[in-house]
């Protein structure tokens, strides 16, 4: 599933056409004999992993095998389990993608005496968090019976419903040293391939031109040692990325250009100038004259375009039934009343520019999972389209066909990232980052604190900006109770253990220009520890539910936050009678070039504030600067941990006030 700030520039006839003008995407598939692989006693009678001594477990074998020609994919593991921690490795999630169905899943566990009990179970599906509001749609299941001795095995075949070619990832490293691996590509003869070798890989594909295959063997690949907050994975292990290229291919700029002109002409082909456009423009606008609060009517009159891209994928038939039909060019968006992310974006270009301005559509590299390459020669990277409007002399980006986002903010994943401005083709630039103020959690709780140091009360949350688009764009995939039970599992998670949590009231889900707001009834059983006649009160209540002070020692990767943010948090503590503050936490703050923090707290007979607000405004933090960040995070988690001490008055002093 994932983050839904996605595009599809296929959606378009036209752009179909250039497609098969000049290439591009990719698909998966495989070859033909998918049957278990021999086992090697040895590998049944194995206790250890010489090469890698103290290993939890060992990939065997591996083979990603993909059919272009006929779209599908095939891929088998193979794996060793050598200790109790190995174990992990019977539950599996297979990544699911929204054109993709898994078919022909087999398992089976083999023991250390040879017998075998396959898998028999029903595999489910489920939302795996990656990140910061990132989900990630999987398919898992878990095999029975897995001892240290025992081998697991798996196979499944990938079929893709739509026959656009694709880009592949050849993942050549692993979490598991990976003694053997088979990696198979069967292409289409009609399109030019070419593929790239990534992070210090030394070996490249054999390539069979007569039979429109690409293959290669490897062993013995040590696994990958992933780092906490590293950005995606994948763009720092070893593989092969495997792509369809075009004719302007001698060399990236030429690529480029020449790829960029492709598109912007089919683009403007879609835009064209058209008096209907014209006249929707002038009637959204009115009588308003000043430049910017004319383009935020046109962003606003092109949001209310019933957006498909946010809404389930439908069949042909069922299109057909709804007599929906893909557009011609943005009159048809007009007056269908409906279209795609890309086509209500273009749409909103044309009424702008309709008008006068100086407005583009603008290409933009995703980076929910991964970073542009640009010796990767396929424009299917560019994955989606914002618009740029020139407005009282700033160039300001706009993303009007991702539901719900305001004006003037970006949903995260196009945010500092490569992207290609088809006014001028050819050039890549970066999109503008976001500050911290585009995103702002906040948070306020007002506590009764009782004197066994539980605590009892009412915590409201306000997200706004790309924190609240997050939010809106996942409640899309579930129901009223699916969103309750969301916002209610992350309360908890910046709760202290064990506190219960109950949702009785939300509002903002369908207006973007507002905030989206939260109001929960909270017991925290063990808030406020006890020491003789004194409670301890933490001085944040609200804390990540890892910590954000790092490992010591070198960084080989850089640290990744996906969007800059903002936290501000506000409690009013209620004390228990007969208790006063004693101390308070002292005012702590923290600041560097990237980020700052502040905390304080106050007292007032029976009550104490406290209030806090961190920003951060960076989102790449290279291994350089690593010790400077984690300098920074131990100075938060420990004005965190610091606290307000209350202390028990005796009875005649507490009838004295």
């Amino acid at each position: 599933m994932g983050v839904r700030c996605f595009g599809n520039k296929l959606s378009n006839p036209w752009i179909r056409l250039l497609l098969a003008c000049f290439l591009l995407w990719t698909t998966n598939g495989f070859a033909d004999d998918h049957s278990w692989a021999p086992l090697d006693p040895q590998d049944l009678k194995m206790t250890e992993f010489k090469p890698l001594p103290g290993a939890e477990a060992v990939l065997l074998y591996y083979a990603n095998e993909i059919d272009d020609v006929s779209h599908k994919e095939f891929l088998y593991s193979r794996i060793k389990i050598l200790n109790d921690l190995g174990k992990r490795f019977a539950t599996v999630e297979i990544p699911l993608t929204d054109k993709a169905s898994v078919t022909d899943l087999y398992a089976r566990t083999i023991h250390p005496d040879g017998s075998i009990t396959e898998f028999t179970g029903q595999p489910f599906d489920k939302d795996v968090l990656r990140g910061r509001h990132v989900r990630i749609r999987v398919r898992a299941f878990t095999l029975a019976q897995v001892t240290p001795g025992s081998i697991i095995e798996y196979r499944y075949e990938l079929h893709y419903g739509d026959k656009d070619l694709r880009q592949h990832d050849w993942v050549v490293q692993h979490d598991l040293f990976a003694v053997k691996e088979h990696l198979f590509l069967r292409f289409d003869k009609h399109y030019a391939l070419s593929w790239v070798a990534t992070n210090g890989l030394n070996k490249s594909p054999e390539k069979n031109v007569k039979d429109g295959t690409v293959q290669m063997d490897v062993e013995n690949v040590p696994p990958f040692e992933a780092e906490d907050q590293m950005p995606p994975e994948n763009g720092y292990r070893l593989r092969v990325r495997v792509f369809y290229t075009s004719a302007y291919a001698s060399s990236p700029v030429i690529f480029w250009v020449e790829t960029g002109r492709w598109w912007a002409s089919g683009i403007n082909y879609f835009i064209g100038s058209h008096k209907e456009i014209k006249e929707a423009a002038e009637e959204a606008v009115g009588n308003e004259t000043d430049p910017e609060k004319k383009i935020r009517k046109l962003y606003a009159r092109a949001q209310q375009i019933r957006n498909l891209t946010y809404e389930r994928e439908r069949t042909a038939r069922e299109q057909k039934q709804e007599e929906l039909k893909d557009p011609k060019n943005v009159v048809d968006v007009l007056k269908h009343g409906y279209g795609g992310r890309n086509a209500i974006t273009m749409l909103f270009v044309a009424m702008a520019r309709s008008l006068g301005f100086n407005a583009s559509v603008v290409l933009v590299s995703s980076r929910e999972s991964g970073f542009f390459d640009r010796e990767m020669l396929s424009f299917g990277q560019l994955d989606s389209e914002m618009a740029r409007v020139q407005v009282n002399g700033k160039s300001v980006f706009l993303d009007p066909g991702t539901r719900f986002c305001p004006y003037g903010v970006l949903c995260w994943i196009r945010t500092a990232t490569a992207a290609m401005d088809m006014n001028d083709p050819g050039g890549l630039i970066s999109t503008p980052s976001a500050d911290s103020r585009n995103s702002l959690t906040s948070r306020s709780a007002n506590l009764v604190l009782k004197p066994d140091g539980s605590a009892k009360g009412e915590v409201r949350i306000e997200f706004s900006g790309v924190d609240a688009l997050e939010h809106r764009l996942s409640a899309l995939d579930t129901d009223e109770a699916g969103r309750q039970k969301e916002l209610e599992d992350q309360l908890k998670e910046w709760l202290p253990v064990n506190a219960k949590v109950n949702m009785t009231a939300s509002a903002g889900w369908e207006n973007e220009n507002e905030g989206l707001v939260a109001i929960f009834n909270v017991e925290i059983p063990e808030y406020a520890s006890a020491a003789g006649k004194r409670l301890l009160v933490p001085a944040a209540l609200f804390k990540p539910k890892t910590s954000r002070v790092l490992k010591d020692g070198p960084r080989k990767y850089p640290v990744y936050y996906q969007y800059a943010f903002t936290e501000a948090d506000s409690i009013v503590l209620d004390l228990p009678p007969g208790y006063t503050a004693e101390t308070v936490s002292a005012p702590q703050s923290a600041r560097t070039d990237f980020a700052d923090f502040s905390s304080e707290a106050s007292s007032a007979k029976n009550r104490v504030n406290m209030e806090r607000t961190l920003h951060v405004n960076g989102i790449l933090f290279p291994p350089d600067r690593y010790q400077q960040l984690r300098e920074f995070f131990a100075k938060v988690q420990t004005a965190d941990d610091s606290q307000t001490v209350l202390r028990q008055v005796p009875v005649q002093a507490q009838k004295a006030n």
